[in-house]
């Protein structure tokens, strides 16, 4: 006799299986309507230098864990800031940078991370990484000091102790060492319900000039990750990512996200129908209240 399907209500339906291997594996069933949007945005935001992208990173708030491996630290320090965010003074601060041993600062990043979620969770709500360019950085020597060991017997044995150029094996290390990060951790701080904030610089690719003597035609703007297709692989990762941009100059400065690609730009909103294609002087809390709220976009006529 069938056991007839039990019917899915309001409530989680909890379900346990057994698998061939005889592991308990455990489903949970609800209705879409029962999920709350914005409980982990996974975000990130890429420019150039000077683009604004710690600035806005620093309107997260005071339940904010900034992990500074870059140089932003200045900019949330400065009076154009303070005078609007105040209270972001209270953010905690994890500065990598001070790492002796370059090789090491790779771990004491995921080491810091892991610490502020065990020991303080409830601390801070969201997590940034400012940013994306030490971060490969730090990768690179960590690839480096692995490859070195797996040569230890060769002639470039103690290469990690001088100025050296990177071999192509260890390109591709750092490559697996960025999305070993960011698969290990972005499932981590979902589980936790902490929002994540990557920062990242640009990255240009041009083609040939249509003819000798012209200027090269600018292909893809991209987050500044290493390899040819990596910088295509790391934005899905991501639920939003947006390009940041800076128009006008010293105190008439307008700074923008724009949270739609183009043919040539990298970018792109799973929160569709929530975000103008440009925000000005965008601010990450309000922008959080904007998901939460699932308020759409007034249709034009």
């Amino acid at each position: 006799m069938t056991t007839p399907a039990t019917p899915i209500g309001g409530a989680d339906e909890e379900v346990k299986e057994f698998s061939q291997d005889g592991a308990e594996v455990t489903f949970k069933f609800k209705r879409l309507s029962q999920y709350n949007p914005g409980e982990s945005w996974i975000h990130m935001v890429y420019g150039p230098s000077k683009t604004g992208k710690t600035f806005y990173a620093g309107t997260a708030g005071p339940r904010t864990l900034f992990v500074n491996i870059g140089e932003g630290l200045e900019t949330l320090m400065a009076p154009s800031f303070t005078r609007l965010y105040p209270d972001a003074k209270n953010m905690i601060v994890v500065d990598v940078r001070e790492i002796t041993d370059k090789a090491m600062a790779f771990d004491k990043v995921t080491d810091a991370i892991d610490h502020a979620l065990k020991h303080f969770p409830n601390k801070f709500d969201t997590v940034v990484l400012d940013e994306a360019t030490a971060l490969r950085k730090f990768a690179m020597n960590k690839a480096m000091e692995l490859n070195t060991a797996a040569r230890s017997n060769t002639i470039r044995g103690k290469r990690t102790e001088e100025f050296v150029v990177p071999e192509i094996g260890d390109y591709g290390r750092e490559m697996q060492i960025i999305e070993w990060f960011l698969g290990t951790y972005i499932p981590l701080f979902k589980e936790h319900g902490k929002h994540f904030l990557m920062l990242a610089h640009e990255r240009q690719t041009f083609g040939k000039p249509p003819r000798v003597g012209d200027e090269p035609v600018l292909k893809r703007v991209l987050p500044g990750f290493t390899g040819k297709t990596f910088p295509d692989q790391i934005p899905a990762f991501f639920d939003d990512v947006f390009h940041s941009e800076a128009v006008g100059a010293g105190t008439n400065t307008v700074y923008r996200l724009r949270t739609a690609g183009s043919e040539i730009e990298i970018g792109g909103a799973r929160h569709g129908g929530i975000f103008s294609v440009t925000e000005t002087n965008p601010s990450f809390l309000k922008m959080l209240d904007k998901i939460k709220l699932a308020t759409p976009l007034p249709t034009r006529r």
